[in-house]
């Protein structure tokens, strides 16, 4: 078994698979294409066709378009396309990416289709092959490492990842200097696992993306011990009437990832919603593991600035009087919808993908 290089912290023993950082990077700064500030509401890219609708960047809806009428910005992935300055790369090279080649870019296409799908500024810009190597740049600093690390659970190898001292770049190896795939890969433990269907008509799409996002959450989180999803709506409804809500239990030792997520419209993206929000619990489980936060740190207290119920967020106002966005996921107890402009919280701070945002907010 080959070792594997983590840029920040030297080579260590690989013992099944790649001890590398996790790492809550910072948005904002001194990075032009980060999201440091908000656009209207259903603006669209006339590049992408992305529009930017609950304070994200995302792909319309299947069949939907822009409003007519609706503003128009070039989202950050497209700038940084035009201006060819990627945020990661991805440097492929050894004897077996010459014999297989093929193998090769299917991992690389399956993972790029997987997050380009739930993330839209988060894309490969260009595939350069030259000297026996294969250069990726992304839009983003995830994909290049979410592309290595499964090539490497697929065919080991060697893999190192190297932030830039600002955590706004990342450079990221994985390479092979046997030809050939290893005989015998050792097989993943199987996620003991529970869907519930409380009246919701799933279908085998939305089965076949429970069960992806449950090996992904596994694959995030491998001390995962076993995981509960439960799905609800209200009584009567359609395929597509809504709102769904979607429960995950994922047990871990020391703790357990409990999320609660609710959607006007789409299960499809109340699930996936709700996966995200449980694997932002996990990375904080695990840093709090890791020794990197500790769990006796005193929350921060602050006030419910303003509320947007509609679209599930809100922004609290600090003691210093510095904003803090927070999202309903982060609401303890489910207790999102019993808040009220002007109640006193505590919460924990932390940075997010439009600035500082708030976990663990209780009443």
């Amino acid at each position: 078994m080959a070792a594997v290089q983590d840029g920040n912290s030297g080579p260590v023993n690989a013992g099944g698979r790649p001890h590398i950082r996790n790492t809550i990077v910072p948005e904002g700064g001194g990075d032009m294409y980060r999201l440091t500030r908000k656009y209207p509401e259903m603006t669209a890219c006339p590049d992408c066709m992305a529009v930017y609708h609950g304070g994200r960047w995302q792909w319309p809806a299947t069949g939907a378009s822009a409003a007519t009428g609706a503003k128009e910005a070039v989202c950050p992935a497209c700038r940084r396309i035009r201006d060819g300055y990627p945020a990661g790369t991805l440097t492929i090279s050894g004897a077996f990416l010459a014999l297989h080649r093929e193998d090769v870019m299917a991992v690389l296409r399956a993972e790029e289709q997987i997050e380009t799908a739930e993330h839209a500024l988060n894309r490969v810009m260009d595939i350069e092959e030259a000297d026996g190597r294969m250069v990726v740049t992304t839009t983003d600093i995830h994909l290049p490492r979410r592309i290595a690390e499964a090539l490497y659970r697929a065919y080991e190898g060697e893999l190192s990842v190297e932030y830039a001292e600002d955590e706004q770049g990342v450079r990221v190896s994985w390479g092979r200097d046997d030809p050939h795939p290893p005989e015998t890969a050792e097989r993943a433990p199987v996620l003991p696992y529970e869907i519930i269907d409380n009246g919701v008509i799933e279908g085998p799409e939305t089965n076949a993306y429970l069960l992806e996002r449950i090996e992904r959450l596994r694959r995030f989180y491998p001390r995962i011990t076993s995981c509960r999803v439960v799905l609800e709506a209200p009584q009567n409804h359609h395929r597509k009437g809504g709102p769904y809500q979607v429960n995950i239990h994922a047990d871990v030792p020391g703790g357990v990832a409990r999320v609660t997520r609710q959607q006007a419209d789409d299960l499809h993206v109340a699930i996936s919603q709700a996966f995200d929000a449980a694997q932002r619990q996990l990375e904080d489980h695990a840093r709090v593991q890791r020794g990197q936060v500790s769990p006796t740190v005193r929350p921060a207290r602050g006030k419910v600035a303003r509320l947007f119920p509609g679209a599930g967020y809100g922004f609290l106002t600090a003691d210093d009087g510095h904003e803090v966005y927070f999202h309903r996921n982060s609401v303890l107890a489910d207790e999102f919808d019993l808040l009220e402009a002007g109640d006193e919280v505590k919460y924990t701070e932390e940075p997010g993908d439009k600035g500082p945002q708030a976990s663990s907010v209780e009443r």
